[in-house]
Parts: structure tokens; sequence; C-alpha cells
């Protein structure tokens, strides 16, 4: 039968093509958005459990390949009721799918491949640094095409690619005009000030980043009010395609 093709690594000889299709491959698994960073190891998880190993890469897993799942804008105009929930639900179903798919695409061109949902590294700024968006007073990533509407996973690979570089599309300058979220917000957990701050907002949050900070503790508290999560900084931010509009006869409308 000769040399089978999956037993055997897969020579990069040309990155730019190796990336292209990469990100076809993983559009073709279901990705809206994906881009492409060199890994920075600051961004990694540190798993202080005195019972538990902590995460070690190999050296040569430099990059990330960071997508973007875009989640039903019908669902999402409707939070905070459980449509907007099935709609986050289903992006993270999405997500493990495609993570899955694109990481066993890599494996079998003979390369290392780790995928990860909100787990093993921080998604937001590894997608910053992929090219993707840029960081949202709501605290979510902000993409030209779909703004926070999206749910973020990646693979960390060994692969050769060629890396993306971020951009800046005014989304800072716009947060601290807008504040449209922060005014939506039902427990006041955004921001209402103009600048970013060096400032925490409650113990959950992670100090040295200037941005503005989440109170993740009152947000957890309204989900748990609610009965289920909430979308609603998502569903009134500009950047969204979300309808301004939506009832419930529409959304189940056949």
């Amino acid at each position: 039968m000769g040399d089978l093709w999956y037993r055997g690594r897969y020579e990069v000889k040309n990155t730019a093509q190796m990336t292209r299709r990469l990100k076809k491959a993983a559009r073709l698994y279901g990705a809206s958005l994906v881009g492409i960073a060199e890994l920075d190891r600051r961004w990694l998880y540190l798993n202080r459990r005195f019972d538990l190993e902590p995460i070690e890469l190999p050296e040569d897993v430099k990059y990330a390949v960071v997508m973007a799942i875009a989640m039903d804008v019908a669902g999402i105009a409707l939070s905070p009721a459980c449509p907007a929930a099935a709609a986050t639900g289903v992006g993270y179903s999405m997500m493990a799918f495609t993570a899955s798919c694109l990481a066993e695409f890599i494996r079998n061109l003979g390369y290392s491949a780790v995928p990860a949902g909100n787990d093993l590294a921080l998604s937001i700024p590894l997608a910053i640094d992929a090219g993707l968006g840029q960081l949202g007073r709501n605290g979510l990533l902000i993409t030209p095409q779909f703004g926070p509407q999206v749910r973020l996973c990646k693979v960390l690979t060994n692969l050769p690619l060629e890396p993306d570089e971020p951009i800046d599309f005014g989304v800072t300058q716009f947060c601290g005009r807008c504040g449209r979220c922060a005014e939506a917000c039902e427990v006041e957990a955004i921001s209402k000030e103009t600048e970013p701050s060096w400032t925490p907002a409650c113990r959950s949050n992670n100090p040295g980043a200037f941005k503005w900070y989440v109170d993740s503790e009152r947000c957890y508290q309204f989900w748990c009010d609610n009965g289920t999560d909430c979308s609603t900084c998502i569903s009134v931010c500009p950047y969204s395609k979300v309808p301004s509009q939506v009832s419930f006869e529409e959304f189940w409308a056949e």
C-alpha cells in the first residue's frame, strides 16, 4: 500500500499558504473569524492547586489559532431571557466542535495541537494579539464584523504559521464616549467612567491591566437571581449586529 499520509509529518515549505489553508479549514469547521497569534505565555493560566501539576506546554508550541463563533442575533436580542442563554450555549457547543476538529486536522499533519475553550489560556488577549478585535468597556472582545456577539476558542500548536497583526478600529475611543452597555446593565456591573482604570472593581478581577474593569461578582449574582445567564451588554452594543427590537413572537415565528 505504500506510505500512509498520516504516518509522517507534512513538511511545510510555504507558511503563508499553510496559514491560508488552516484558516480555510477553521471556517469549514464552523469558525466565523480566525486569526493567528504568536503565543504570549503570559496569557497561559497558572495552576495553583496543590493537588494538580502546573500547566506546561512544550517550548516548540509557539502559535495560537484563535477562532470566534458568532451567536444567533435574535436569541441574543432577547437577553436576559432564556433564548439568549440558548444562543450562548450553542456558541459554546460550536467552540468545542470547531476547536476539536481543527486540532485533529493539525495532528493529522504530524504536529502538536491543544484545543481549548475558556480553559488553558486567556482567550481575549490571544484574540487581540491575533487581530480579531479590541477590548471593549463591557470586558469582551469587540470585532469589526460582529461586535461582542461572539464566543472564543483556540488551538495551541507548533505547526509553522504566519501570525496576524493586532488591529485598532477605534473601540477604546468609542467606548469612552458611548457607555450604552453600562447604562443597560441591571446591576451596574460595568464601569461608567469616561477613561479606563488600573483599579479592579472586585476581588475576582486580576489587577495589572489598564481597562474598564467589570464587577464580575455583581454580574454573576444577577445570573443567579435571573435563573439563567445574561447577554444584555452584548445586545445593546452598537458594534453588534443585533436588532434593537425583537419580540418573542418574532423569535418563534416559523
